[in-house]
């Protein structure tokens, strides 16, 4: 039974333990907000038992002390910074009692992580359109990637951006603006016309590409990288990103995404039957007015 136990205390590979377990305040918890304390529902419902024992004065209580107390318990050369405990960094120590609010140090990181998406690690083509592997896919063509903090990077899939083609203008939403999952939360435009985008996930917006105001045409380069739209502090995450789709639902999709494509438009687009290339530009090879409400078709709006 104690060999047990002990299994049950082991981290798994790629995963994380959450500060309380570091503190040794629970036996065995995994961080799953990449140590992003002041968005985790679990360290605020911790913290909210632990002062309610303490308000209580509950001397039968299991726990008296949160993280912060515990490891400012030990000596000053153990308090690793968060970002030692992730990885981010080789070695860096806390230099501000875990007030990482208030930290010029977790600032600047946060700024970086915001500004800097993370690598695609693979891609995959279905039904002639690019797929991004780990990614979350809306029904308007929209994805939703989780990155550090528990913030979420939020960008046009293949799909979209060939829809949206080279010439457009992608109007961002402002940075503080709460958006909803399903609803408008940005528009393009192309040659006059304009056509709402759906959110994918509910949240207030947190930091935006500012390098597509001046090269739009990176969403056609890079959709999934260089070419985001902006990032999203969600509010219902788990909720929200059961809506979406991911993994072979996301990749069965796209196949029937492709498929209606074809079936209202085979004689208006030179699109292969066969899951062949798609074309690189849809606005192009349609009247404009068609476009207008073709896009809005296969974004939901």
């Amino acid at each position: 039974m104690g060999a047990k136990r002990e299994s049950l205390k082991i981290v798994p590979p790629g995963k994380m333990k959450c500060i309380w377990m570091e503190a040794g305040v629970v036996s065995y918890k995994l961080c799953d907000n990449n140590y992003d304390c002041s968005t985790c529902s679990y360290d605020h419902a911790m913290d909210a038992k632990i002062t309610k024992e303490k308000i209580a004065a509950d001397v039968s209580a299991t726990m008296s002390e949160s993280w912060i107390e515990m490891m400012m318990k030990l000596p000053a050369t153990q308090r690793k910074c968060r970002y030692m405990l992730t990885g981010e960094i080789g070695r860096k120590l806390c230099p501000s009692a875990y007030a990482c609010g208030s930290c010029s140090f977790d600032q600047m990181m946060q700024e970086r992580f915001q500004a800097e998406p993370l690598p695609v690690q693979a891609s995959t083509k279905e039904a002639g359109f690019e797929m991004a592997e780990g990614f979350y896919y809306h029904e308007g063509h929209t994805w939703a990637r989780p990155e550090y903090g528990g913030r979420i990077r939020v960008g046009f899939d293949d799909f979209a951006q060939k829809l949206f083609g080279k010439k457009g203008r992608i109007e961002l939403p402002a940075i503080g603006q709460k958006v909803k999952q399903g609803e408008a939360g940005f528009v393009v435009k192309r040659n006059g016309q304009t056509v709402q985008i759906l959110a994918p996930v509910e949240g207030v917006v947190a930091h935006i590409n500012k390098e597509l105001l001046n090269h739009p045409e990176l969403v056609n380069e890079s959709p999934y990288d260089k070419g985001w739209l902006f990032t999203i502090e969600p509010v219902s995450l788990r909720k929200n990103l059961k809506s979406l789709y991911f993994g072979e639902d996301a990749h069965r999709y796209f196949g029937e995404e492709r498929d209606r494509l074809f079936s209202i438009a085979n004689e208006d687009l030179r699109i292969s039957a066969d899951g062949g290339e798609s074309i690189e530009d849809i606005f192009e090879e349609m009247e404009g007015d068609d476009w207008a409400g073709f896009a809005r078709t296969f974004f939901k709006t």
